[in-house]
């Protein structure tokens, strides 16, 4: 069963990229290119899955979502999606709360089953 999933990255074609992706993939698919958007969209969507770009511009991820938890559901699945891979990066994601930290070019085998091991309560009712 799908998820709901907002994908934030200030990247249109990453994003739209994604989009096609997940949506083949049976998730209902939201997305945004600022932080600004994404808050919004949070609010109304109520995603079980947040993936966001680290390096965005105005606000980075990890401020962003420390935001988007106050709008979200506390079992909600943060994944960084980000750039830069060093251990330090992965370690402050992990700190910052993300339940995973993915390196550009995303691994699209482990993103896919990393939205499958996640709980199934965070489902689409269908």
């Amino acid at each position: 069963m799908g998820k709901r999933i907002l994908v934030v990255d200030d990247h249109s074609d990453t994003v739209d990229a994604l989009v096609d992706l997940l949506e083949m993939e049976g998730h209902e698919v939201r997305s945004a290119v600022t932080a600004e958007h994404a808050l919004a969209l949070a609010e109304t969507f109520e995603p079980h899955v947040v993936m966001l770009d680290i390096g965005l511009p105005n606000m980075d991820g990890y401020e962003l979502a420390a935001h988007l938890r106050f709008k979200v559901e506390p079992d909600c699945l943060f994944i960084a999606a980000t750039g830069r891979g060093a251990q330090s990066d992965v370690l402050r994601s992990k700190k910052a709360g993300f339940t995973a930290h993915l390196t550009k070019p995303i691994d699209i085998p482990e993103l896919l089953a990393l939205l499958t091991s996640a709980p199934d309560d965070l489902v689409l009712d269908r």
